[in-house]
């Protein structure tokens, strides 16, 4: 199976940082409660129910297993190789059984096979289901039903002619057609989970409550209060273990994880300064030398941001059907100065469609084409020229939607604002809670300008999701037959080399020639946990946004904590 190696060579780092991790030679008190503030301190579930295809399954689905996961024994409390901060994005070396134990790829006929791991039981839930073991017909039942959704993302998982069981323990997919990105489409990302038929025959009512919620992860959905917290008890089928200093422990380690809503960011501040909670997932350099000086024995790490910030311009209707506007929108836009003062001169300016971290696949802006690297310089000047060209000599005025619950949108719209007054354009704001905002993408009510920030992926789910024609996250309403070809090629192709050539080539041609977002600077973040927290080193995601087997490992030294005031 040879997928793209050069992106399996992360770059542990975005900025000079050593994460040496947490001794883990002590003996682990089990029981405790950890607290965390996550990535997504603002955000409620957009939906519990899973066959829906939300994305918000993250903090929301600990109670869930997909067939493989990333593993942790490569990250900063083994061999380093990975920092595990990645938002959607495991390079195939770093892949651990989950409900897998094993898997192949065949021939004739062309299948993927997975052997799942045997002793793995759904837990009683009343009303739900009763006790049982998980078996290959849960897998298949899982992965035909969630087909069948009027909200999945079209032509995700068109490779896959049909699943089977091809005995008690082994699941097979069929394909139509080899998928360079199989694992991430089916093994590992968003959508991918896995719930027992008996959850997926409920009604949409009864799967949209959370008390129904359940699958083989390592905890149980136990109080949900919206706005507020989400707290998870340990399941105690769960099947995996934890071996530290030469002892096998039995998953989670602690006896409860708390993950909290706060949308107020010098409350979510305040909050870990004071040891109410005990990890903060992410947070903006604003606050990190307050937090230095009034919280000195904090661990604060920093990352550079796991995806793109820009404005995607409604490519199917005027003006921004028309490249040279797109330009303009562009030029106008002092990027320089934004990294600057909205990000003090750190994060990448340029980090969208593909990330800084990818070493081998990144195109940094000095070695763009001219066209290309014109677009990171402010020329409000040849803005207005290519506006005039374009037909638009006196400008125009546009709406933009922006999510009310991202800080650095909020700082971004006046200052985009002012810069789009200079070129004569109009821009109005249309701030929106996140479900509504979420709501309005690609609908007929979707503003003409939708600014947003978008996670990084991996580069064939980045270049899919927002620029291949019809795709689900394509805000733009992007579509190109040469790009869609383009794309198609590189995920067919299995000589790594190629299609490492295939992918630079597409990224680059949706920099330089199509244009169909305004790129903006990408943030660095931070992250910050108390020396408490035992068996943890920042580590964020072993899937696409997939905390929970991390929180599963982590003990709280309750002693430790008591003798630091707390």
């Amino acid at each position: 199976m040879k997928i793209v190696a050069t992106i399996s060579r992360i770059a542990l780092v975005a900025s000079a940082m050593t994460i040496n991790g947490t001794s883990v030679a002590e003996e682990p008190q089990l029981g405790g409660t950890v607290n965390v503030v996550t990535v997504f301190r603002t955000l409620n579930p957009t939906t519990w129910d899973y066959y829906k295809w939300t994305w918000k399954a993250n903090h929301d689905g600990m109670h869930l297993d997909h067939l493989i996961a990333g593993d942790l024994s490569k990250g900063p409390r083994g061999s380093k190789e990975n920092l595990f901060v990645a938002q959607a994005y495991i390079p195939p070396e770093h892949y651990r059984g989950e409900l897998a134990e094993s898997w192949s790829l065949k021939k004739n006929p062309l299948r993927l096979g997975f052997k799942l791991r045997k002793g793995v039981y759904w837990p009683d839930k009343p009303g739900v289901m009763k006790r049982r073991e998980v078996v290959a017909d849960d897998i298949v039942y899982s992965f035909t039903h969630v087909w069948t959704s009027d909200r999945r993302i079209p032509t995700y998982w068109d490779f896959i002619k049909e699943w089977k069981a091809a005995d008690k323990y082994t699941a097979v997919a069929y394909l139509n057609e080899y998928n360079a990105n199989w694992g991430y489409r089916i093994a590992w990302d968003y959508h991918d989970w896995i719930a027992p038929p008996e959850y997926h025959k409920l009604s949409e009512k009864q799967r949209s409550d959370w008390k129904n919620a359940v699958g083989t992860g390592p905890y149980l959905v136990s109080k949900v209060v919206k706005g507020s917290r989400h707290e998870y008890l340990p399941n105690p089928d769960y099947w995996d273990r934890e071996t530290i200093d030469g002892k096998e422990y039995k998953l989670p380690l602690n006896a409860k994880v708390v993950t909290h809503i706060i949308k107020d960011e010098s409350a979510a501040v305040a909050a870990i300064r004071t040891g109410k909670v005990d990890i903060m997932e992410a947070i903006r350099w604003q606050f990190v030398d307050e937090l230095k000086r009034t919280a000195p024995k904090l661990r604060i790490e920093p990352y550079l941001g796991t995806g793109g910030m820009f404005i995607a311009l409604r490519n199917d209707q005027k003006p921004f059907n028309d490249v040279r506007v797109r330009r303009a929108m562009n030029l106008a836009v002092n990027q320089k100065e934004i990294q600057q003062a909205l990000l003090n001169g750190n994060g990448a300016l340029l980090n969208y469609p593909f990330s800084k971290r990818w070493t081998g696949l990144y195109t940094p802006i000095e070695k763009l084409s001219p066209a290309g690297q014109e677009l990171f310089d402010y020329n409000p000047e040849k803005a207005k020229k290519l506006l005039a060209e374009a037909g638009y000599p006196s400008g125009f005025e546009f709406d933009v939607m922006a999510s009310s619950a991202n800080p650095y949108s909020m700082e971004l719209l006046p200052i985009l604002q002012a810069y789009y007054q200079r070129v004569g354009i109009k821009m109005n704001a249309k701030t929106l809670e996140y479900a509504a905002f979420r709501s309005h993408m690609r609908k007929d009510s979707q503003s003409a300008g939708y600014l947003m920030a978008n996670g990084e992926g991996n580069p064939f789910s980045v270049l899919r999701k927002s620029f291949v024609t019809g795709q689900t996250w394509n805000p733009a309403m992007h579509a190109d037959e040469k790009f869609d070809a383009m794309y198609k090629t590189a995920l067919s192709e299995t000589d790594q080399a190629k299609q490492e050539e295939i992918l630079i080539a597409a990224n680059r041609y949706i920099i330089e020639e199509r244009v169909p977002h305004v790129w903006l600077p990408m943030q660095t973040a931070y992250r910050a946990w108390w020396p408490w927290v035992k068996n943890y080193a920042g580590e964020l995601r072993v899937g696409a946004v997939r905390p929970g087997p991390i929180y599963a490992r982590i003990w709280i030294d309750q002693k430790l904590k008591k003798e630091m005031g707390f």
